[in-house]
């Protein structure tokens, strides 16, 4: 039989029933994770995740290993890892498996600790944490804690603005390239399920200590990422980030006025067709007429031809100036629409003609 007390004592936790270990850590929030601090910032929680709750004191950042990444009943959840901010410090709890047969204990006791949550920030955790944790409450015949918790997936704001300008947005390459953190000797995410049998099956746990360590560096980016995440989603030219995602993003949320001043924002080399496109037509929407043909000027002359379709219809339907409508009519692409659009601009000039003329 493995000895417990003897993995506890070396991983420096506390053994709270036959099979289940806890581990607490405080981490002060004056240590900056990288270069950024971990520090609440319930302006950049907000910008991410509108409803989410500005007391810090209800948050709590979320992270587990698991036996393996397929997912289903048949993958256990061995380590829950727990993240509070506290006045001056990050609180980290980590409860750790180390029986099959005290999994309802174990569950019982993250329960607990999950009790009285007002928002759960992960990384991946809608997709992969949560479910899996919520399917091992059922086989337990547990109640879910996280049921109807609001829930900030970072993953999400992640690829929102980078998954365009980067290869991938694994934790790994994001604390890289945000938080200015590269992860040295530290054990792969992936080893963390062998690491777990070692113990389950011999007893042997010279590892876990580094599966515990992998899980507080996650909970700690998790901690550290909004601020820059949002800082990012409101300049994103200054962070190599997608500005025509992030203005999608805003105008989906109702927020208009901010895309708009998002993109007129960002530095004109900065955009592309699409993002000119969108800025162009959200100056329209807003009655800057001169900023959205200025942007319709440049992207025809490029020889975009949405945007000489812009422009043709401005110049009919708003500034009835059906010389300069057909002009960017006759340079659309041939086909059945703007052929009809040059016919029927060609047959209302005619009849402008024939009105002035029977005037005088």
């Amino acid at each position: 039989m493995p000895d417990e007390a003897a993995l506890a004592t070396h991983l420096g936790a506390e053994q709270l029933a036959p099979g289940v270990l806890r581990l607490r850590r405080r981490q002060p929030l004056a240590v900056p994770h990288g270069h950024c601090a971990l520090w609440p910032d319930a302006a950049a929680v907000q910008l991410l995740l509108p409803d989410a709750p500005a007391d810090p004191a209800g948050w709590i950042a979320l992270d587990t290993e698991t036996s393996g990444l397929a997912g289903g009943t048949g993958t256990w959840v061995f380590v829950v890892g727990l993240a509070r901010w506290r006045a001056a410090h990050l609180e980290i709890t980590q409860f750790l498996l180390t029986r099959l047969d005290a999994e309802r204990a174990f569950l019982e006791r993250v329960t607990a600790e999950l009790a009285g949550a007002a928002l759960l920030l992960s990384y991946n955790g809608k997709t992969f944490d949560l479910p899996l944790l919520a399917a091992r409450l059922r086989l337990a015949r547990l109640p879910d804690p996280t049921d109807g918790v609001g829930h900030l997936d970072l993953l999400h704001s992640v690829r929102r603005a980078f998954a365009t300008r980067w290869p991938d947005c694994r934790l790994a390459g994001v604390e890289q390239r945000l938080l200015g953190r590269a992860r040295t000797g530290d054990l792969p995410g992936a080893e963390a399920p062998a690491a777990w049998l070692d113990w389950l099956r011999r007893g042997d746990g010279r590892r876990l200590g580094a599966v515990l360590a992998h899980n507080r560096m996650d909970l700690a980016s998790v901690a550290a990422l909004p601020a820059v995440l949002a800082a990012a989603h409101r300049a994103p030219g200054a962070f190599g980030a997608d500005p025509l995602r992030v203005a999608r993003w805003r105008l989906a949320a109702g927020d208009a006025d901010g895309a708009r001043a998002l993109l007129a924002g960002t530095a004109a080399d900065g955009l592309d067709a699409g993002a000119r496109h969108l800025l162009a037509r959200l100056h329209a929407r807003a009655g800057d007429w001169p900023s959205a043909l200025a942007l319709w000027e440049q992207l025809a002359d490029g020889g975009d031809a949405a945007a000489r379709e812009a422009l043709a219809k401005h110049f009919e339907h708003r500034a009835k100036d059906l010389r300069r409508a057909l002009a960017h009519a006759e340079r659309l692409p041939p086909g059945v629409a703007a052929v009809r659009r040059r016919l029927r601009l060609l047959d209302k000039l005619r009849n402008a003609v024939q009105r002035a003329d029977e005037r005088h």
